[in-house]
């Protein structure tokens, strides 16, 4: 369960930490073990700010991330992610954090605008889009890897199920050489009540990548 800890009178600091069987990640697998995960972030009227880090328990995958946020209206925001993970499954210590040279760098900057329509048609539209960094096309050249999703939340037995459908919609060597979904499936959350001061977020998520063939199940456990 996160924890709020206030700040002021008009903001407040969320953690959330949480343990995965993988880190799934827009229809690709980016950690193939368990990982302990964490979000701390800072909120102020429509504005936020976090950070963000991963760490498989084998060592072979690790992760931080900076991200802010805008809330334009209830229907409409915007969030920008500076990513830095590791490659090759190489230790992330080999890479310069400071290195911002669009040809060396490691961090990956990925602006994500987002859509919600209404109560009555809950359907949720995000369009990311990858703007500097290690997403570079063969000669050099930002890629601006893209990609877009749809979610729809529906109600079963009395659960709400999460449904989602992202796509790639051009070349890129992020998510897929061509267009076409790269990732379907659903994700379904429970809160597990451990006494009147305690209780604990779980979830199910069921994620297939059409191009990719691939077909994934991660569980995981907020705290």
């Amino acid at each position: 369960m996160a924890s709020n800890l206030s700040v002021n009178a008009q903001g407040k600091v969320t953690v959330s930490p949480s343990v995965t069987t993988r880190h799934y990640w827009r229809g690709i697998m980016v950690s193939n073990t368990a990982n302990f995960e964490m979000d701390a972030v800072y909120t102020n009227n429509n504005f936020t700010f976090g950070a963000w880090g991963g760490y498989s328990f084998d060592n072979t995958y690790s992760e931080f991330d900076f991200h802010v946020g805008y809330k334009f209206s209830d229907h409409f925001n915007i969030d920008i992610w500076d990513l830095f993970a590791n490659r090759d499954r190489a230790s992330i210590d080999d890479y310069n954090y400071l290195d911002l040279d669009k040809k060396t760098t490691n961090h990956l900057i990925d602006a994500s605008f987002n859509f919600y329509f209404t109560e009555q048609f809950p359907l949720s539209v995000s369009v990311a889009t990858m703007l500097y960094g290690r997403d570079l096309d063969a000669d050099g050249d930002q890629n601006y890897s893209t990609y877009v999703e749809f979610g729809y939340p529906v109600k079963i037995g009395g659960e709400t199920v999460s449904l989602f459908a992202g796509l790639n919609p051009f070349e890129n060597q992020v998510y897929g050489e061509s267009f076409g979904f790269v990732n379907i499936g659903a994700t379904a959350t429970r809160k597990i009540k451990i006494n009147d001061n305690f209780s604990l977020n779980a979830w199910a998520k069921v994620g297939i990548n059409p191009q990719a063939e691939t077909a994934n199940l991660i569980l995981g456990i907020g705290f």
